[in-house]
């Protein structure tokens, strides 16, 4: 018989830059304790549950790919190889390849099932049951033989490691009685001498282990059942595996929280009524599952804007996705979004993806740049949007999911509703709670305190002490800054790392708007040391709201800031 008559199928595969928790879930799902590792369709690895186990025993990070831990050195078979070419080789899965592309897999739990067929064959040489017998005393899984009444007549050595049961406890008795001592909570010999089919099922055993086990049974040449031969697979340490890996994922996922949590408090400056009652708004708005549309230039802030709204919700302890609907080429923004099935089209990953809205489920998910979304993929967000469900690419079934939706552009969509360039179905769902953000331009007042804020964070970050000249922040709050925030922040790095001095005398900026400090009038010592005082009282009393809280930052006394205040005429 050659390996192409028991060999499975089109096996499960996996890719060098798959992660071990994405081979841990393979595994679990199909109950199997190996896969080998292709590229381009061809065999480069194997990589087995020993190596799971050893990644675990070592603290590797269940997101590294299983490309450096995988075995490169594959012992393979031909689909025309003899079964028993196989049976001295010192490994028990087979990847059987054909021009390079894996084919199939043979264990020697089919050579197994094969040999024992082969045996109730009366003219079977008397060297077959003797290979018969060394594979039974060299298999990892436990093989166990039972007649056709269910009396155990055969166990492996390997039958009291994976069970913790003797063979004498049970060699003699029929499973009827095992299962109602205790022994097992069911019997797979028993249930394939009632079927006469292959059986497979998890098994618990008196001793607390949990086995894989399959039963098939064995027939003589008129058809008649003789027994059964069942192969036990102990999947304890397995299912310790994936309760390990659930919980390094739940772990990851509080860091996340805690991460973006402290991220989004830190990253945002509010110093001006403008964006006082903005904050204001989004507190109010945050408590609701209305969908929001944040407009604004590019570099305002919009994604801030939204995290907000998540913090402040009630859905701040579940996930808060985002995409960037400009940065996904259309062929693939469907998937993205709606997820497919295992087959749905060429390249579809086995086991199918969860999009992003299934992804985003109980939490916050942010359309950003809505209006670059094509118009082919609009119709079917609104249905996910008015139905509250999601259907797979290439599924039938929907999947209800609750997620609250804000999008963000910085194009006016109104306009494009009116160039049919955008739905207006899909613009009325989205715009049902108008966030503006507006230019950093029309919000001067906060630069001072963005200075600061980012030459404090920058100062931190790469361990120095920098101070900014007040000629500087005239220069940046004079400018237009055409890129927002986003630019202010960039400018302000870049001013700190290039600028050799522990005061910055000059920046990098491009505008007609922003006066070059050169060209100033030299100031004196006293003259320089006024300004710096003059722009620190007014950046403190932008973003304290009081002279008692800003008198207090500044380690003065209350009266000796109004005083200064007065001096400098600062409103």
């Amino acid at each position: 018989m050659r390996i192409s008559d028991i060999m499975t199928r089109n096996p499960y595969t996996l890719f060098p830059h798959q992660t071990i928790a994405e081979s841990a879930a393979l595994f679990f799902k199909h109950h199997i304790d190996g896969a080998p590792v292709v590229n381009n369709g061809k065999l480069i690895g194997f990589f087995t549950k020993n190596q799971l186990f050893k990644a675990v025993a070592e603290c590797i990070s269940f997101d590294s790919t299983i490309d450096k831990l995988m075995i490169k050195d594959v012992i393979i078979c031909h689909p025309d190889d003899d079964v028993k070419t196989i049976l001295n080789k010192p490994v028990s899965r087979f990847p059987v390849v054909q021009n390079g592309a894996v084919v199939g897999i043979v264990t020697r739990s089919d050579v197994v099932r094969y040999l024992n067929i082969e045996l109730t064959d009366l003219q079977e040489a008397k060297h077959l049951k003797e290979q018969m017998d060394a594979i039974f005393e060299a298999s990892f899984d436990y093989l166990f033989v039972t007649d056709a009444e269910g009396r155990v007549t055969k166990v492996s050595p390997s039958y009291y490691r994976i069970s913790g049961i003797k063979p004498e406890e049970v060699l003699g008795k029929t499973m009827y009685e095992l299962v109602a001592q205790g022994f097992y909570d069911r019997s797979c010999s028993i249930e394939v001498i009632e079927t006469l089919k292959p059986v497979t099922f998890v098994q618990k055993i008196k001793t607390g282990r949990t086995v894989l086990v399959t039963g098939n049974p064995v027939f003589d040449d008129k058809g008649n059942l003789i027994g059964v031969v069942t192969n036990g697979r102990d999947i304890t340490e397995l299912n310790e595996l994936k309760r390990a890996v659930e919980q390094k994922e739940e772990l990851s996922q509080h860091y996340k929280t805690e991460y973006f949590n402290l991220k989004g408090y830190s990253d945002y400056v509010v110093a001006s009524p403008v964006m006082a009652d903005l904050m204001k708004t989004v507190r109010q708005i945050a408590q609701f599952d209305s969908a929001v549309l944040i407009t604004g230039e590019s570099g305002v802030g919009k994604e801030i804007i939204a995290h907000q709204i998540h913090l402040a919700s009630p859905r701040k302890d579940k996930p808060y996705i985002r995409i960037n609907c400009a940065s996904i080429p259309e062929s693939l923004l469907e998937s993205e979004l709606f997820g497919y099935v295992e087959g749905a089209f060429t390249g579809a990953k086995k086991g199918g993806k969860l999009g992003i809205f299934e992804l985003a489920d109980g939490g916050t998910l942010l359309l950003d740049e809505i209006a670059e979304l094509p118009l082919s993929v609009q119709a079917k967000l609104l249905r996910v949007i008015q139905e509250n469900e999601v259907t797979r690419i290439g599924s039938t079934k929907t999947n209800k999911i609750d997620v609250r939706i804000i999008a963000a552009t910085n194009r006016n969509l109104k306009e494009m509703v009116d160039k049919n360039q955008f739905r207006t179905d899909l613009y009325y769902r989205l715009n049902v709670i108008p966030v503006a953000v507006p230019p950093l331009r029309d919000r001067r007042e906060e630069i001072p305190a963005l200075v600061h804020h980012f030459l404090k964070k920058f100062n931190e970050k790469y361990g120095l002490n920098k101070q900014i000249a007040p000629q500087v922040i005239d220069r940046l709050v004079n400018y237009d800054w055409p890129g927002n925030v986003r630019e202010l922040k960039n400018v302000i790095e870049r001013a700190v790392v290039t600028n050799p001095g522990d005061i910055i005398l000059s920046l990098d900026i491009d505008s007609k708007s922003a006066a070059d400090p050169s060209s100033e009038p030299v100031v004196n010592l006293r003259e320089l040391v006024e300004n710096l005082e003059k722009h620190y009282i007014h950046a403190y009393l932008a973003k304290y709201g009081s002279t008692r809280k800003a008198a207090a930052a500044l380690g003065i006394s209350q009266s000796t800031l109004c005083r200064k205040v007065a001096s400098y005429g600062i409103n």
